[in-house]
């Protein structure tokens, strides 16, 4: 399975809507969403390395911030405690708030910077 099919396997399992890029359909809050920000390859004299560092922002979006701190805390944990397939490391960088405008309503929105070291 490939890293960005493990990490959304790994957050749906806290028991929110999941998805790599951008929602289709609307769904409830709150919801995670994940995005690929930058990736570096190794390279060598011999080709490209498998083993590969990106940089995942990881969207938490809710109605209220009571519903962002607990759950930002809870994916942060449990992306820095996964070690499996073909994830080695996660590693949270940097935490943002920030809002988004839905139809009149403002939701919530926590970013958090995950880097991920994996075998591509």
């Amino acid at each position: 399975m490939s890293m960005e099919g493990e990490l959304k396997d790994l957050l749906k399992t806290l028991g929110h809507p999941v998805v790599w890029g951008v929602f289709n359909r609307d769904v409830g809050f709150p919801r995670i969403s994940l995005q690929r920000i930058s990736n570096l390859s190794a390279y060598s004299q011999t080709g490209r390395g498998n083993v590969e560092t990106a940089r995942v922002q990881v969207n938490i979006h809710a109605r209220a911030y009571g519903e962002i701190i607990p759950l930002a805390r809870l994916v942060s944990q449990t992306l820095t405690d996964y070690r499996g397939g073909s994830v080695i490391r996660c590693k949270e960088i940097s935490r943002r708030d920030g809002t988004t405008p839905s139809g009149g309503d403002v939701i919530r929105l926590q970013m958090l910077d995950i880097q991920v070291r994996y075998r591509a």
